[in-house]
Order: structure tokens, then C-alpha cells, then sequence
């Protein structure tokens, strides 16, 4: 054998390795490429269906849910004063606010599963203040707070906390227009965060 097909021969050789290699490559950037993109409709698409062994996690959920307790009301355990500090400019933040916190507990199989609601102390008495709702909430006057331990008073779930107040109609005003009624208020409960 001669330089030259020796030559010859490694050429093809190197030839015939470098088309493996980019076929290769080729191959894993298109099977790579076709994952990314499978991921990324799946997540922008408006729909998404699961697989059908996906549905017995769906079940799962669902039992669990079924055997978990409906709770629609809790019972006072405590109304005491409490001062909390809120947040503000500069000195504000130091000074106290005084309220008045009710410890609702709830039926649950935790027995210190309480609510705890706190309610600032209103300048003047309106019929709107977060404190005159809780307290008709509890049934009671706001001058008779000490009377709402041991009162049922209702309590709704709200994303992954529990909130004091069962679901209302509210009505949202347009321009021009009557009030119209909403699914529920959630008005009182922007102002109890609030404070």
C-alpha cells in the first residue's frame, strides 16, 4: 500500500467520522429543539390536558377535600384590647394604634386553631367601620364588645387564610348608573388588611 491510499483511506475515514458526528448532532439538537418547543406551547397553550393517569391525582385532591370538614362559622373565645403598630413615615411607625382583638376558634381537629382579628379602634361610630362590622358579625353592639364571647359568628375561607364574615352582595357603582349587585364584599376585608 502506498502513501497515497493510505492517504486516501484516512481521508474517508475522517470523512465518514465527521458525517457520523453531524448527523449526530443533528439529530440531538432537532430532539432537543422538539422538546423545548412541545414545553413551550404546552405552556402558553390556553388549554392542557393531562394524561389519564394524571386523574387519579385529580381524585386524590377530590377525597381529600370531601373528607375535610365544611366550616361556615366560628365561636369567640376571646375579645381582648391589643396596640399594633402600623406602618408610616418616619416617628409613625413607633406609635401604636389601640384595637381591640376577637380570637375566633374554629371547629378543626387542631385545637388551637384560632383566628385571631384585630380591628382598630374607630374615631366615631359610623356603621361602616371594621370594628361595628365584626361586632354585628358577633351579634353584639360595639359598647357591649365583652358580650360576643361564645358567639357564633361566620367565617369563610379566602384563597389559603380564613376570614371573619360570610359572603355579601356588594354593589359596584358606574357612572350613571344604579348599583348593581357583585358576587361578595370584600371591601371590609381590604380594610381589616389595611390596618
Amino acid at each position: 500500500m502506498s502513501e497515497l491510499e493510505l492517504l486516501f483511506w484516512l481521508f474517508v475515514a475522517v470523512l465518514a467520522a465527521g458525517t457520523t458526528f453531524a448527523v449526530g448532532l443533528t439529530a440531538v439538537t432537532a430532539w432537543t429543539a422538539t422538546r423545548v418547543f412541545d414545553r413551550l406551547f404546552a405552556a402558553v397553550a390556553p388549554v392542557r390536558t393531562g394524561s389519564t393517569a394524571d386523574i387519579r391525582d385529580v381524585e386524590t385532591h377530590l377525597a381529600t377535600l370531601a373528607e375535610t370538614p365544611h366550616l361556615d362559622s366560628g365561636v369567640v373565645r376571646r375579645v381582648v384590647p391589643e396596640s399594633r403598630r402600623e406602618g408610616g413615615r418616619l416617628f409613625w411607625r413607633f406609635a401604636r394604634t389601640p384595637g381591640v382583638r376577637f380570637d375566633v376558634a374554629l371547629p378543626m381537629t387542631d385545637p388551637d386553631a384560632t383566628l385571631p382579628v384585630w380591628t382598630p379602634l374607630p374615631d366615631r361610630l359610623t356603621g361602616t367601620t371594621p370594628l361595628e362590622r365584626v361586632a354585628a358579625a358577633c351579634g353584639v353592639s360595639p359598647d357591649r364588645l365583652s358580650d360576643a364571647v361564645g358567639e357564633e359568628i361566620p367565617v369563610r375561607r379566602v384563597g389559603d387564610r380564613w376570614v371573619v364574615g360570610a359572603a355579601t352582595a356588594r354593589t359596584a357603582r358606574t357612572p350613571g348608573t344604579a348599583r348593581t349587585p357583585e358576587t361578595e364584599d370584600e371591601s371590609w376585608l381590604r380594610d381589616l388588611r389595611r390596618s
